[in-house]
């Protein structure tokens, strides 16, 4: 999975198709001028709280088609970094005149409001299978004489599997198949490492261990997609194809703790969204029905308001309110 989506030729991220425009991948939140504008609103409200101007710092900024929106509803200027490891997506980022960096590690520390759409559901995963005496087996990938891919399971590649379901008390029965992120602990800690004082917003979908690993589920959540089409094969259009798995949201608390984050709350995005005042949508606008098209989309448990959750984070000595009750 890290290959198809990361490899420095040939992964899907690394080319960067139209990721996150109507012509691209999929249908997401960045495409939605009205979700810009309540992020727009989370800023403001997390300045009011901070008491002083936020760094903007956007991961995986994709076409920086989101950035732009978000950007004309600021009303003043402020400092905006994307950080985005696709060459050509941080050239697209930059012609419309935003800092596009490739890692957090030139950033020095600063009051800032982060937030990633969509992005942690693309981190690598390690797939396994419960083998029915309480030990696990890992699926790897391997060639046949025809030279196609194929699952083959073995031994773990690495103890931490076992002991990340251990930790959230989860076993897996016979044949039960699920997906473990063991990147999420660092991707945390670069995320957290800028943040001198403010807000993180990880908007994404996913599940609490406890429902994630649940029996409900036990073919596992990776899942392909090609063209806004779901493709029931990983192994087809390598590269040319998003790969994609639920985020455990179980997990993710703990690493931001791990990272000196602290969680205040993880809600769906259409009650977020209706907090932030997103029906004001149609005030600035001038195609009022277009308006109530997005927001319907952005917000309606049938469409993308269930479909994503919002977990919230925020470093130490700050209110804890950022964007959960305003309206």
């Amino acid at each position: 999975m890290a290959l198809a989506l990361y490899d420095s030729e040939y992964g899907f991220y690394i080319k960067g198709p139209g990721i996150g425009t109507r012509r691209g991948t999929f249908n997401t939140n960045a495409m939605f001028p009205a979700f810009a504008f309540a992020l727009t609103r989370a800023i403001q409200h997390a300045e009011g709280l901070v008491g002083e101007p936020l760094r903007i710092m956007e991961f995986g900024g994709g076409t920086g088609e989101l950035a732009s929106n978000l950007r004309s509803f600021l009303s003043t200027p402020h400092e905006y970094v994307i950080v985005d490891i696709s060459p050509g997506f941080r050239t697209q980022q930059t012609g419309r005149g935003f800092q596009a960096i490739d890692s957090v590690d030139s950033l020095p520390p600063a009051p800032t409001f982060a937030f990633g759409n969509e992005v942690l559901d693309a981190l690598p995963v390690h797939r396994v299978m419960g083998d029915g005496f309480g030990e696990l087996l890992e699926f790897f990938v391997a060639i046949d004489g025809k030279g196609e891919f194929f699952e083959q399971p073995d031994i773990p590649s690495t103890p931490l599997l076992a002991e990340r379901l251990r930790s959230e008390g989860i076993i897996l029965g016979r044949g039960h198949i699920a997906e473990i992120c063991l990147d999420l602990d660092e991707f945390m800690e670069k995320m957290a490492r800028p943040i001198a004082r403010g807000y993180l917003a990880l908007i994404d979908y996913g599940e609490e261990a406890s429902s994630l690993y649940s029996y409900s589920r036990r073919n596992g959540t990776l899942r392909s997609f090609r063209s806004q089409q779901e493709v029931f094969n990983p192994f087809e259009w390598v590269g040319d194809q998003d790969l994609t798995a639920d985020v455990d949201f179980t997990a993710l608390k703990r690493a931001a703790t791990k990272a000196g984050l602290q969680s205040t709350g993880c809600l769906q995005q259409g009650t977020w969204l209706t907090n932030l005042g997103i029906q004001d949508y149609r005030k600035v606008v001038e195609d009022i029905r277009s308006a109530e098209e997005e927001i319907f989309f952005l917000t309606n448990p049938a469409r993308l308001g269930s479909t994503f959750d919002v977990a919230l984070f925020k470093t130490e000595g700050i209110p804890d309110g950022c964007s959960l009750h305003l309206r």
